[in-house]
């Protein structure tokens, strides 16, 4: 592998048949900066309030083991990303990969999938937040919605420098205050330790959750599309991925064993389950009013932090398709002021706007929340078999077979697949009818535009141009 003598970083060879341009965006990020916007993602405060308390709810005192469950499959997952990103350090992330290592189509549905799933889980953060905030203050979720997506969004607009000085200094607090729960409910409970294994429920159950779990670790989800913005990008970006899992995904998890521990040992378990959120009941009862403003942190903080992080990458998974040419150059134009792709993250904000603001509007919040997270979880997973397949189909290529990277990426897509097929078993109709109508969409859209290319290039012959439109 060619070395760049100007960054040091590794050149990917471009192997299908439109060349991927350079990237118009500047590498400014630090391995610090990835490690928390991708920190900033996984929105840790506000995962244990929404993410973690559905678990809860449904896998009770196993709870913090379906969480080192789904901390694993999506390890494995991120293993299969750490390959990747150490040779394909372009702008797109998961559409990049399938787009050069698969072919043009499967390029277009992982960025079409992508953009579904980043801007749900975006949303899903932005409305656990606007829960969060209207369950511990009283004011009405749309309004607590706009204290958090207006600050998101202009932080968008104005580019990926400010945003990451956020996410660094944010992240930072967020992990300490975590790490402080943890002591202070082992410190109540006396450290007497309870069994998570004492009372395992059915399959099903530690399926759904699972599906719940693996939206706490997944923030690494949001570091591949900046490839093109970082620093040692072959280095900094699969590095940060498997960090962030590991250290994101066990502090969840001690987080929830220390809050279940404090219940059984207190004899107040019963009451949290009969809460509408177990843990800020839980907190509620031993910090009193001091909790107030720990909430109102978590809920502003991470939700900036969560939907920033998910909604910057959707935007240059949208740029990205732009710039190979598989959509129109128009959502490629980038800002010369803040080095950012305006046109790709305007779509993004208008997008996520006429999506969340009616159903705000007309649903429970808490509601709303649990619907976008399932949805999100399926694309999640769903993004990450086209990324699993794309290493196996370049490990399979390379003339010296790696058995390490081939029997990582059989793993990641048997895992992500049996995962995948259990959660669809256990989702609602309506869950399963949005996930499905939105793939077939995406099909009947790569049709309509390759009926459109066809009919072009019968017009004029001599036109050998590959976008789609």
């Amino acid at each position: 592998m060619p070395i760049n003598e100007v960054t040091g970083e590794a050149l990917s060879v471009q192997t299908t048949r439109v060349t991927n341009k350079t990237s118009g965006l500047k590498r400014e990020l630090e391995f610090r900066d990835i490690f928390f916007l991708s920190l900033g993602g996984q929105a840790p405060f506000l995962s244990m309030l929404t993410y973690a308390t559905a678990v809860l709810l449904l896998a009770l005192y196993f709870s913090p083991i379906v969480i080192i469950i789904g901390t694993a499959v999506v390890l494995v997952n991120g293993i299969v990303v750490y390959y990747l990103s150490k040779k394909h350090v372009e702008t797109g992330g998961y559409f990049n990969y399938a787009f050069k290592l698969l072919s043009e189509r499967f390029g277009f549905e992982t960025g079409w999938i992508y953009a579904f799933y980043s801007i749900l889980y975006a949303g899903g953060y932005l409305i656990g937040s606007a829960f969060v905030l209207s369950y511990i203050v009283g004011i009405p979720a749309p309004v607590a919605f706009a204290i958090v997506f207006i600050p998101t969004s202009l932080f968008l607009i104005f580019g990926i420098k400010p945003s990451k000085h956020y996410a660094v200094f944010a992240g930072a607090i967020e992990m300490v205050v975590l790490a402080t729960v943890v002591i202070v409910s082992l410190f109540i409970s006396h450290f007497v330790l309870y069994n998570p294994v004492s009372n395992v429920p059915s399959a099903s159950v530690i399926f759904l959750g699972i599906l719940f779990a693996i939206g706490i670790p997944t923030g690494y989800g949001a570091i591949t599309p900046i490839s093109g913005e970082t620093k040692n990008a072959h280095k900094n970006v699969g590095r940060a991925a498997l960090m962030v899992i590991v250290i994101g995904g066990l502090l969840e998890a001690l987080v929830l064993y220390g809050l279940v521990d404090v219940g059984i040992t207190t004899h107040s378990f019963s009451a949290m389950l009969s809460s509408n959120i177990p843990v800020i009941t839980v907190m509620r009862s031993f910090l009193g009013n001091y909790s107030v403003p720990l909430f109102l942190f978590a809920g502003v903080n991470d939700g900036i932090l969560g939907s920033l992080a998910f909604l910057t990458a959707a935007s240059r998974n949208i740029y990205a398709m732009a710039d190979n040419q598989l959509i129109n150059p128009f959502f490629s134009k980038i800002s010369k002021h803040s080095n950012t792709p305006i046109t790709a993250v305007l779509t993004v904000i208008l997008i996520s706007t006429v999506i969340l603001v009616p159903a705000i509007l007309t649903v429970n919040a808490f509601v709303l929340f649990l619907f976008l997270g399932s949805i999100a979880g399926l694309a999640n997973l769903a993004v990450h078999l086209t990324s699993n397949f794309s290493l196996l189909s370049e490990s399979l290529k390379s003339a010296a077979r790696s058995v390490r990277r081939i029997s990582v990426s059989l793993t990641a897509i048997a895992l992500s697949g049996f995962v995948l097929i259990y959660s669809l078993i256990g989702s609602t109709d309506e869950i399963i009818l949005v996930f499905m109508a939105y793939i077939i969409t995406g099909f009947v859209v790569l049709e309509v535009i390759d009926v459109r290319r066809l009919g072009s290039k019968k017009m004029n012959p001599d036109l050998h141009s590959d976008r789609f439109f």
